[in-house]
């Protein structure tokens, strides 16, 4: 039996009185001619209006890169052409507009088809996969302590820098040559049952335990999509982040 999808998103200021998250849902056609999806969250980055400007900007060249070369051979290939494209989007708007020089974006993408994601990310915003009660982060973390931590695992640990933070982004979607992006060659394969949640780094004020514990509670993807989002709030952190997720049910 062929492995089915069902998606929701939720999005929320936060403790901001502006939104620069953008997200976006796309059914597509695989060249079975059955239901997949793409599914594109950007975390913008800037002030109020060049961040929403950026990660809305990012998101539609994204989504149009990728709904004009669907269905493909080599998704990956596409899917990392698409981050260029966003990337190239903006650099065209700041040389247009000098005023909005320092807007960019992190951003993460996910193809769903024939019960398997192929995804490009760049930046620190999150794809988990919930499988069997565990939170499992499956994309790569472009952030400062996402090296220290990748080096450690590689048994080759590096003395953090003073004065770094480990929040500094190492890659991010600004116009500029884009450092790491994560585009994994092959896809992974899915389960009937696992549960995906691609979100912002606004998501990090709750702990695994607790994003699977809502989950577990949450029987479809908008009823998670909503706890977590309701989770977020009540934890009442200060200068709390905007914070997207989008949910999907194999």
């Amino acid at each position: 039996m062929a492995l089915e999808f069902e998606l929701a998103g939720s999005q929320i200021d936060g403790a901001r009185d502006y939104q620069e998250d953008a997200f976006l849902i796309t059914n597509l056609t695989d060249a079975n001619g059955k239901p997949s999806a793409l599914v594109v969250v950007a975390d913008g980055m800037g002030g109020h209006a060049a961040g929403n400007v950026a990660s809305n900007m990012a998101v539609q060249a994204f989504n149009k890169h990728v709904s004009a070369n669907y269905p493909s051979d080599d998704l990956a290939s596409v899917l990392e052409t698409a981050v260029v494209q966003a990337n190239n989007s903006i650099k065209e708007t700041v040389s247009e507009t000098p005023t909005l020089q320092g807007m960019g974006c992190t951003m993460v993408a996910a193809v769903l088809e024939e019960g398997k994601i192929t995804w490009a990310s760049v930046g620190d915003s999150h794809l988990y996969l919930v499988r069997e009660r565990e939170l499992k982060k499956i994309n790569a973390d472009h952030s400062y302590g996402g090296f220290l931590d990748r080096m450690e695992a590689e048994g080759t640990p590096v003395e953090p820098e003073p004065g770094l933070s480990r929040n500094m982004l190492m890659s991010a979607i600004t116009g500029e040559d884009i450092n790491e992006i994560d585009v994994p060659s092959s896809p992974l394969e899915l389960q009937a049952g696992d549960r995906i949640i691609i979100c912002s780094d606004g998501l990090d004020t709750l702990s695994s335990g607790k994003i699977i514990q809502y989950s577990e509670w949450s029987e479809s993807p908008k009823e998670c999509a909503d706890a977590l989002m309701q989770a977020v709030e009540e934890a009442n952190m200060p200068r709390q982040d905007n914070t997207t997720a989008v949910v999907v049910n194999v």
